[in-house]
């Protein structure tokens, strides 16, 4: 009688998905003409090199993404005032298409998220509020509020749990989402406290960094013992910051040091704790967002 073989990974068959090559960063604030933009750029980690992506379905700042393995999904935003809007950008074909509306309007708030649902939290006047949004049905639902209150803060998380930390009205605070139950436990304190910052990380770390200042400080949140510790600085000191990664890097861009929008990168990598200087984005902006096709994040 054969042997029966044993499930196995099969390359052949994963690396047909997207393997966490590339990170889209979506919108902004520009300083050439005081305006929020629909723009996009594409980075890839392989060549450390950038290109514009198709656009958003509006033009919007101070909003939030988070992503598949095949779309990223921004939502809310200031235009004026805080928006519930949401666009569905397709990584296959570089178009974008509206989403459903979230359940609250906010601003300066922040998202994590798995393969199914992703998580919007936080933002100006709202602080605690979260909207769970369903990738399949392109709908949302109230969540669980978060443990703190805080605008102008950031999140990381994996397949399971979201961590948002530092912002405004924060400071160093974290809380944990647990996306099964809809849920939010306070977790550990960042290495600093900071608003404006940016985070990004894989399936066992978040990497929080930059922030209002300027700073290049980063802390690194391990979501296993939901501690944290100093990491290496950024190359470059910047608030309005975003990031987005995948398995072993992430990628820390644009922001503002005081003089308006930049296309600056730092490509931070996570198993030496230190960052290099990466390529350009292929535009100058602040206030602006990032995500990534990420397995074992967004997948697993």
């Amino acid at each position: 009688m054969p042997l029966v073989k044993p499930f196995q990974y099969e390359p052949s068959i994963y690396n047909k998905m997207p393997q966490g090559t590339f990170a889209l960063f979506g919108g902004g604030f520009t300083s050439g003409n005081g305006s929020s933009v629909s723009t996009t750029s594409i980075y890839t980690y392989a060549t450390n090199t950038a290109v514009a992506g198709g656009n958003l379905t509006y033009a919007i700042r101070s909003l939030a993404a988070t992503s598949t393995l095949t779309i990223g999904v921004f939502g809310d935003g200031y235009q004026g005032n805080g928006v519930s809007t949401t666009s569905i950008y397709t990584y296959a074909t570089n178009t974008a298409v509206a989403g459903g509306n979230l359940t609250y309007s906010a601003d300066d708030l922040a998202a994590a998220g798995n393969s199914t649902i992703g998580v919007f939290g936080g933002g100006l006047d709202t602080e605690s509020i979260t909207s769970v949004y369903t990738y399949a049905t392109n709908s949302a639902v109230a969540g669980g509020n978060l443990t703190c209150n805080a605008y102008w803060l950031a999140a990381a998380g994996n397949s399971t749990i979201g961590v948002f930390g530092g912002g405004t009205g924060s400071g160093s605070v974290t809380s944990v989402y647990t996306y099964s139950s809809n849920t939010a436990a306070a977790g550990g304190n960042l290495t600093y406290s900071a608003g404006e910052l940016a985070a990004t990380g894989n399936s066992t770390i978040g990497v929080f960094g930059g922030g209002v200042g300027p700073l290049s400080t980063t802390s690194v949140y391990t979501y296993s013992t939901n501690t944290t510790v100093t990491g290496g600085d950024l190359t470059y000191s910047a608030y309005f910051l975003a990031a987005a990664g995948n398995s072993t890097i992430g990628v820390f861009g644009g922001g503002s040091n005081g003089n308006g929008g930049s296309s600056v990168t730092s490509v931070y990598t996570y198993a030496t704790n230190s960052a290099v200087a990466g390529g350009n984005l292929s535009y100058s902006t602040n206030d602006f967002s990032g995500c990534s096709p990420n397995p074992g994040v967004n997948y697993f």
